[in-house]
């Protein structure tokens, strides 16, 4: 059995919640690049939105999942219940919004 003797765990120079925020961040780009290369875009303004909600929140439990069980970065270590879940939530909102529109508006140009 591993003994912890320091009281914070660091991956590289980032404390614990940088990493997650980043982490998120990178995953809200997954999958606004998800839904365009899924084509669910074209599924028209309700399934498109609907999709995409599918997809963000799908995306969003991987994260959480890596966060707490293949880092380990629970309560203790993020110093707050449920902040494996919280942390970086409103930039992957952001980023995958960002991406999603950026890269339908790439991918499906309207003619002039």
């Amino acid at each position: 059995m591993a003994v912890q003797t320091s009281k914070e765990v660091y991956i590289g120079r980032l404390p614990p919640a940088s990493l997650v925020y980043w982490i998120r961040l990178g995953f809200g780009v997954l999958a606004g690049v998800i839904f365009n290369l899924a084509g669910f875009g074209s599924l028209g303004v309700g399934l498109g939105t609907l999709s995409m909600i599918t997809v963000g929140i799908g995306v969003y439990s991987v994260s959480v999942f890596l966060v707490k069980n293949l880092l380990g970065y629970g309560p203790e270590v993020l110093k707050g219940p449920n902040k494996h879940v919280t942390i970086g939530m409103g930039s992957y909102i952001i980023w995958m919004i960002f991406t999603t529109i950026l890269l339908y508006t790439v991918l499906n140009p309207h003619p002039s």
